[in-house]
């Protein structure tokens, strides 16, 4: 995460960190239940093992959410204080304190308005990816599942939205 001090900020500024934050911490819910909705969202959480945990975070704010995969497949989010705090999160390196939960994959969104627009459905993850909005740490097979089950997600939630509605078939003359 970021140390940098926080510079003041627009109303609009503190309204969109506002609603990443509200997302950040309705994200391990809303995967424990879109699994039980969507079948792509459950193989990609089927793909991850029990005990992987992934790390959003915004660069430049102090927003940030882990979230870890339990036996049951749900997933809840992890207080920043069982972090371990000896190794790079996304490093694939284990921690020398066996309590401490360790990231296995990193999504660093490069600025709030990138976040926001990924997280208000104003643009697909595929867009932001080639933006460069983000940039991700960790092993490549694990990073595609996590892809692949936020497109399924964001694509659930935010279906009302232009970049997620499916384009719209050409009639044949």
């Amino acid at each position: 995460m970021d140390d940098r001090p926080l510079s003041p900020r627009t109303l609009g500024q503190r309204l969109q960190a506002l609603y990443v934050r509200v997302l950040l911490r309705l994200l391990p819910h809303l995967i424990s239940l879109f699994r039980h909705v969507s079948p792509k969202i459950r193989a990609e959480v089927d793909y991850l093992k029990p005990g992987y945990a992934f790390l959003l975070t915004v660069r430049g704010t102090n927003l940030a959410c882990v979230c870890r995969r339990t036996e049951s497949g749900a997933f809840k989010r992890v207080p920043p204080a069982r972090l371990a705090r000896d190794v790079e999160p996304g490093s694939g390196l284990p921690s020398t304190d066996a309590s401490a939960v360790t990231v296995d994959y990193v999504i660093a969104f490069r600025s709030l308005a990138f976040a926001f627009a990924c997280f208000s459905g104003g643009e697909t993850l595929k867009e932001a990816l080639a933006e460069r909005a983000f940039s991700t740490r960790g092993p490549n097979d694990t990073g595609v599942a996590l892809t692949y089950m936020f497109t399924a997600l964001l694509r659930m939630f935010f279906g009302w939205r232009g970049a997620y509605r499916a384009a719209k078939r050409v009639a044949r003359g």
